[in-house]
């Protein structure tokens, strides 16, 4: 189901807050894709939305689901297969690599908008619905209007808009990659005669697009990898290549089977490495500084436990300030550990400071798009074991430890309130209609 999101807060007169910074291999990352393990059933090209909830709760309940479980699964499925995706015009849409993007996005099956700052349609020629064209006049405009039609991606050039949107918004730097393994191609080929030899039966439209693009090695969009990997990482449960006719194999394949598979994860990590969004740059090899994000507003992040199960954390800029103000008046400057663990004398606060571009402090290099309220810290590098191990790469960012407590966010509360809906739904549903 749709993973849920929850905010970290402190609070200043109790134990909770930031205790340690760490060093670590792996800093806290944004998940991008979900996981839905339970059963296998996709949208079919044309289906409405209750159309498809109603069919696939049939399907999930005869599979031994209760109602409320099918209904979360069903709606979960069927906002991972069609999104509402929106591109700004100007310097976008309209140059011929946001072309690509929109024609990619289409593919994937997703409605398309565009949400322009023009005052006027005149000269946004593209072929999608003249009702999903909008200009609006402003960039303030634009992000209501975002947020008013509940896109889920708004790509845009203005950093501005980009940081307004949080999450949603992605800052548009089109970049394509075809150097996926030929395997991986071959089994997108395979898939699809497999699948004409039992009547085309199995996945849908964006399933077999995406085996002509691996099968032609076309160029994917980060956005597509990203996809591909969500999706065969949830489908690799229901492949069998003993089985042939099975659609659980057939679509595994169509997406490029375990050669895409292998190939999408080490894409996303090595591109999540070379952006260094979150880790910590060596600022100065002879003054021995190290510099990065301890936390970033706004950000989701990926958590599990056993009570909850798989959800994300948020902090805002107004916790993270918080969390700042108490950890300076505790003294915590040089309050350092290494991989959660060992505490080391080895570091030294050298400055700490959180972005607010009303008060000129802006971003460093590379983190132009954070939101205001981000926290970013410096550290001196005095033990010369740690310095080398800086060097060799285990240590890639900054994590901070301590204790929060929880609150559902308002974005939550409203996704909880239309998951009751869809139950109270799937509750009337008396299995004929």
């Amino acid at each position: 189901m749709e993973l849920p999101i929850y905010k970290l807060i402190i609070n200043p007169e109790d134990e909770t807050g930031v205790e340690f910074v760490s060093l670590v291999t792996k800093p806290a990352i944004e998940r991008d894709f979900q996981y839905f393990n339970d059963q296998f059933v996709d949208p079919r090209p044309g289906e409405s939305k209750d159309e498809f909830i109603t069919r696939c709760i049939e399907y999930v309940v005869k599979e031994g689901k209760d109602q409320e479980q099918a209904a979360a699964i069903c709606y979960s499925m069927w906002k991972q297969n069609f999104a509402k995706v929106s591109f700004d015009w100007d310097g976008v849409g309209s140059t011929a690599d946001g072309k690509k993007l929109i024609e990619e996005a289409i593919a994937n099956g997703d409605e398309v908008y565009i949400i322009s700052a023009r005052d006027s349609k005149e000269n946004i020629n593209i072929d999608i619905p003249a009702d999903h064209i909008f200009a609006v006049g402003s960039n303030k405009a634009k992000v209501e209007k975002v947020k008013e039609l509940g896109i889920s991606k708004h790509f845009d050039n203005n950093p501005d808009v980009v940081r307004e949107l949080g999450r949603i918004g992605e800052k548009f730097m089109f970049e394509s990659y075809n150097d996926y393994p030929k395997a991986a191609g071959q089994n997108a080929a395979r898939g699809m005669k497999l699948n004409e030899a039992v009547g085309n039966q199995c996945a849908t439209l964006v399933g077999k697009n995406r085996a002509n693009q691996l099968a032609n090695q076309e160029p994917l969009s980060m956005e597509t990898i990203k996809r591909t990997y969500s999706f065969l990482s949830r489908a690799k449960t229901y492949y069998d290549k003993n089985d042939k006719e099975s659609c659980g194999t057939i679509s595994y394949l169509l997406w490029g089977g375990d050669e895409m598979l292998s190939w999408t994860e080490r894409k996303l990590e090595q591109l999540q490495l070379r952006k260094a969004r979150r880790g910590f740059a060596v600022q100065d090899e002879e003054k021995r500084i190290i510099s990065g994000a301890a936390m970033i507003a706004d950000l989701p992040i990926y958590r599990y436990d056993d009570m909850r199960g798989e959800y994300y954390v948020v902090f805002d800029k107004e916790t993270i300030f918080e969390i700042a103000k108490k950890w300076a008046k505790q003294d915590r400057y040089d309050s350092v550990n290494i991989h959660h663990d060992l505490p080391s004398a080895g570091l030294s606060l050298f400055e700490s400071y959180i972005i607010d571009r009303e008060r000129g402090i802006m971003p460093p290099k590379g983190y132009e798009e954070v939101a205001d309220g981000s926290w970013f810290v410096s550290y001196l590098v005095n033990d010369d074991n740690i310095w080398e191990r800086v060097k060799s790469g285990e240590f890639r960012g900054f994590s901070v430890e301590g204790l929060f407590d929880f609150e559902m966010t308002q974005e939550q509360k409203v996704s909880d309130a239309l998951f009751a809906r869809i139950k109270e739904i799937a509750a009337k549903w008396d299995g004929k209609n």
